[in-house]
């Protein structure tokens, strides 16, 4: 193995779900690259699993909180206790190909200017078809992960995207520490669409990276489907526009967001689409409270978010029409935002490097 590798400081947050974290902490042991160092962020389990798993997984460092601080303030934890050059994250209920680290560290190193790598996440109940090859966006600050439910493509050379996915990633250090961590004001869920806005803002590319495979059971920490997630999802994606998106473009978010909302009811009347299911098992009632809860916790927070969008300007590197340019070349129709596949054609290419 070559000498002088970068450090990688992969971070694994984990909340009471013992096996997933086994499992997803073997894969990282059997990783090609060397220079690793793995953090396991507890994020307020039940149960203090540190001397069980210190024994098992020998080298790894433990950091516990006492509750749950979400996806953001978990990962946080960990990123602020990093020595290496780069920090990889990855879910509990993620696997890594042997050659993930590997393949997002040669990346990474071919160019300087790569702020964050995104991997080729499969889908782990259905190994044939992708889950995300980086995240896109709609008009109204709502992401999603580009290329779900199409057939796992074979990059040759990085693939230019607009944005990485929290689930499995690379991060470089030095990018983070000009525009900032998680924003841990949305706890969980489009916290990995407004870092990679802001670090697209600031200037700094991002790629999926060739033969960085991750297998991802979705959801399992979480919860595909839930009232908790839509609460999240429906406040956290206009903060990612109210802080991020150019001001001429902030006009357009509720005209999307509505239309977005008469697509899905017309999916759910036709029982078709995601949320066709999640409407099935839930009460009418309490999707309504919980669209309501989300938009009051919005209004509440909106000025604290203009006020980071204003601290954040002076770090910007691209001007309104440049990151207009970029949303509008990756974003997503509505369609494929709420899983109704807006795209015709399976989008399988294998050399994207533009």
């Amino acid at each position: 193995m070559e000498r002088n590798l970068p450090l990688v400081t992969v971070i694994v947050v984990t909340l009471n779900n013992l096996n997933l974290l086994r499992n997803c902490l073997r894969s990282l042991y059997a990783q090609d690259y060397e220079a690793i160092e793995i953090v396991v962020v507890d994020n307020g389990s039940d149960e203090d699993v540190s001397d069980k798993f210190l024994a098992e997984f020998p080298g790894v460092r433990m950091v516990r909180l006492n509750k749950n601080r979400g996806f953001a303030g978990g990962n946080n934890r960990g990123i602020e206790t990093a020595q290496g050059k780069y920090v990889a994250l990855i879910n509990n209920d993620a696997v890594a190909a042997p050659q993930w680290i590997s393949s997002l560290v040669a990346t990474a190193e071919s160019d300087a200017n790569i702020g964050a790598v995104a991997s080729v996440v499969i889908d782990g109940n259905r190994p044939e078809v992708l889950d995300s090859c980086g995240v896109g966006i709609s008009l109204d600050g709502m992401s999603r992960q580009a290329m779900r439910g199409t057939p796992v493509p074979q990059l040759t050379q990085p693939k230019e995207v607009l944005l990485f996915s929290g689930c499995a990633c690379l991060l470089r250090r030095e990018a983070l520490k000009e525009v900032g961590l998680f924003d841990e004001d949305f706890f969980a869920y489009c916290e990995d669409t407004d870092l990679g806005l802001r670090l697209r803002r600031a200037g700094w590319n991002i790629v999926a990276a060739p033969g960085a495979y991750v297998h991802h059971y979705y959801s399992m920490t979480g919860g595909k489907f839930s009232l908790q997630k839509i609460y999240w999802v429906e406040r956290n994606h206009l903060w990612v526009a109210i802080k991020n998106f150019p001001w001429f473009l902030l006009i357009v978010v509720p005209l999307v967001t509505a239309w977005r909302y008469l697509v899905q009811g017309y999916s759910v009347l036709r029982g078709t689409g995601e949320l066709n299911r999640f409407t099935e098992s839930n009460d009418l009632a309490a999707i309504v409270s919980t669209y309501l809860k989300a938009y009051i916790n919005m209004f509440q927070k909106l000025p604290f978010m203009l006020a980071k969008r204003r601290r954040f300007r002076k770090k910007h590197y691209l001007t309104n029409i440049d990151m207009f340019h970029l949303i509008w070349k990756f974003h997503l129709p509505i369609k494929e935002i709420i899983g109704m596949r807006g795209r015709k054609r399976p989008r399988t290419e294998t050399n994207e490097g533009k």
